[in-house]
């Protein structure tokens, strides 16, 4: 009885020879005829975005882009470093992708002492923002306003009125109201030579009032997501809200006078550039978006 035992457990180990020797050949054979045909493939997976497939040593690129966490990112018409841009034209007019996610990030109440250093982050990602400015802020001198003022000009950014005096316009008089408004245009057009495209009434208060959208005379621009970077007083926080809350078609409300905001800014830029979002002006959006605005009208988001 042991030594039959013996023999089917050597035949058992013949047999598992055999048939790993007839895989091997199998697999040479296969091989050798996809060699034969076109060459071998290598696909490989960028770090940041592409997948690359190499044939025979020549290199041909999908033309789906891939986010850096697996995820799928939009189409845009330049991608370096996963940071999206948009085309600019001759006359500083961008080409907004309307098929593409957009976000809007707007600040109150400035200009405020590190609104450049601001500026300078969207220009280094070579994006966009809307700023709703106070004349109690455009009439400091400790601050390098036309400097300010003229560089939003020349990066396209959106000139927004926030008001002489950032009080709610439905405790004013029809004559202050007016002047709450004239004053920041009249502050504003003597360093760039142009007055403001829209009105964020301070609070968002009288948007619907028949006297304060008379005396406004111009588009309303509220805000979708309130980053409530002025209570939070966190950077950590600012960020959470943007990245948490923030999806196509908002307007992010921020204050470019708080240092925690502009710090927040430079992680939250590169961030939603890389979930694939244009950033862009509110008059971008409201454009790529199919929406013509309307005097007197108030405006939240543009879905």
């Amino acid at each position: 009885m042991m030594e039959m035992k013996k023999m089917t457990r050597d035949e058992k180990k013949q047999k598992r020879i055999r048939q790993l020797k007839m895989r091997v050949v199998s697999t040479l054979l296969i091989l050798c005829l996809v060699i034969g045909v076109g060459g071998y493939t290598l696909i490989e997976k960028n770090k940041g975005s592409k997948i690359v497939v190499r044939v025979n040593g020549g290199v041909v690129e999908n033309t789906k882009n891939v986010a850096a966490n697996g995820e799928k990112a939009s189409t845009e018409t330049k991608k370096e470093n996963g940071k999206t841009e948009a085309k600019t034209t001759k006359d500083n007019k961008r080409v907004i992708d309307p098929n593409k996610p957009m976000i809007a990030l707007t600040f109150d109440d400035g200009p405020g002492e590190r609104t450049l250093e601001l500026l300078e982050t969207l220009e280094k990602y070579k994006v966009r923002a809307s700023f709703f400015m106070c004349g109690t802020s455009l009439s400091r001198n400790d601050i390098k306003v036309e400097e300010i003022l003229k560089k939003m000009d020349e990066l396209g950014c959106d000139m927004g009125n926030h008001t002489m005096d950032h009080q709610s316009l439905l405790t004013l008089s029809s004559k202050k109201i007016k002047w709450e408004v004239e004053g920041v245009n009249d502050l504003i057009k003597k360093h760039v030579g142009h007055g403001t495209k829209f009105v964020r009434p301070p609070y968002g208060a009288g948007i619907r009032d028949k006297k304060v959208s008379k005396y406004v005379n111009a588009p309303m621009v509220c805000w979708s997501v309130d980053t409530l970077d002025w209570k939070t007083k966190s950077k950590k926080e600012t960020i959470r809200s943007v990245m948490n809350d923030a999806h196509d078609g908002d307007i992010v409300l921020m204050h470019d006078i708080h240092g925690w905001t502009v710090d927040a800014v430079k992680k939250i830029v590169p961030k939603l550039l890389k979930k694939g979002y244009q950033l862009v002006t509110v008059s971008e959006m409201a454009e790529a978006k199919g929406y013509k605005l309307e005097n007197r009208k108030p405006y939240f988001e543009f879905f």
